[in-house]
């Protein structure tokens, strides 16, 4: 399967998480697995699957595509209702940390043994999934996973040495215990130092004041870190009820919406032509798509939850746009093609 078609189908799979996580609050007219499994369908298995595809680009071997391969199976199980979903769950997880292994051979250092980390939580988290079938409970692991593996890769991008880590192990292994024993204050408490630590190192706070592309990153990054931290004293200082509501909310989405998906915005300009060969000019349009996902998270964090999910939506479907539009060769057109094609 080409690197375009399994994006294609990737984008569509997220498509239904996000529309599903939308018919909750609106009350669209879905199937029932689009709604009750956004949490795990997001966080457990559509994330872990897009970092897949990058690793698999990075390795540039043929074993390494069977992971997003096992990652779009899970998914389709998991929408479809039937299937051995939670087999290729552990097999995603599986795969990502061969994965990562074998990036680590390559090229070790501190951000290859934080990745490391970061995919060994994601398997206990998606045990714990298999054993209690509970996402809400899961959510802190997941979002864990994914606090750690992009810290790690702003690590890497930044050039932070060991040498120029002081308290970063600290952090980490506080943050790496806390999840592992399932304490939501812990995990927000190593949130917060994680995000401060990074607010301080990264090059992003340089590059924020330069033009273009790299600003346009930067900031995004910068501001990423900013719901981070927020996310995390949130967590620290009151917990997380696992009944949903508005702390639960404010929580779950500041790192998935406010960290998560503002790490996307930052790195999609760059990662994603590069997994669908193809070039990319930036303009400054991509701001549009990055205000409105913060701004719309400030409102749904103070109690405008549907209003701010439908603006979350509406920013990713605008910055998609902009990607398919402002893509050099044409390629990104291809890809809805010939993924309606069943192209291979």
């Amino acid at each position: 399967m080409k690197p375009r078609v399994l994006l294609a189908l990737l984008a569509l799979s997220l498509a239904a998480s996000l529309l599903g996580g939308l018919a909750r609050l609106w009350s669209l007219a879905l199937p029932a697995s689009f709604i009750m499994h956004h949490g795990l369908l997001m966080g457990g298995i559509l994330m872990p699957t897009l970092v897949s595809l990058e690793r698999a680009v990075a390795l540039s071997t043929r074993w390494s595509w069977a992971v997003p391969v096992v990652g779009m199976m899970c998914a389709a199980c998991l929408l479809a209702g039937k299937g051995p979903t939670e087999v290729f769950l552990l097999a995603l997880g599986s795969g990502l940390l061969i994965q990562h292994l074998a990036l680590a051979r390559r090229r070790p250092g501190l951000d290859a043994q934080v990745s490391l980390l970061a995919v060994a939580l994601l398997l206990v988290t998606d045990a714990r999934w298999i054993s209690s079938h509970n996402a809400p409970e899961c959510a802190l692991g997941w979002a864990t996973f994914l606090v750690l593996l992009i810290g790690a890769e702003r690590i890497e991008l930044s050039f932070l040495g060991n040498s120029r880590t002081p308290g970063l192990r600290w952090i980490l292994g506080l943050l790496g215990m806390a999840a592992l024993v399932g304490s939501a204050r812990g995990q927000g408490l190593g949130w917060l130092l994680f995000a401060t630590w990074l607010i301080r190192h990264d090059l992003a706070r340089r590059n924020a004041f330069r033009a273009g592309l790299a600003a346009y990153s930067a900031r995004a990054v910068l501001a990423g870190y900013g719901w981070l931290a927020w996310s995390g004293g949130l967590l620290a200082l009151e917990g997380l009820p696992y009944t949903g509501g508005l702390q639960f909310d404010r929580v779950t989405h500041g790192v998935f919406v406010g960290f998560v998906l503002s790490m996307v915005l930052a790195h999609g300009p760059i990662v994603l032509p590069a997994v669908a060969r193809c070039g990319m000019r930036f303009t400054n349009l991509f701001y549009l798509p990055l205000l409105l996902l913060h701004s719309s998270l400030l409102l749904r964090s103070l109690g405008w939850t549907a209003w701010g999910a439908a603006g979350n939506i509406s920013s990713l479907a605008i910055f998609a746009a902009l990607l398919v539009l402002r893509s050099r060769s044409g390629n990104l057109w291809l890809v809805a093609s010939e993924c309606t094609a069943g192209g291979h």
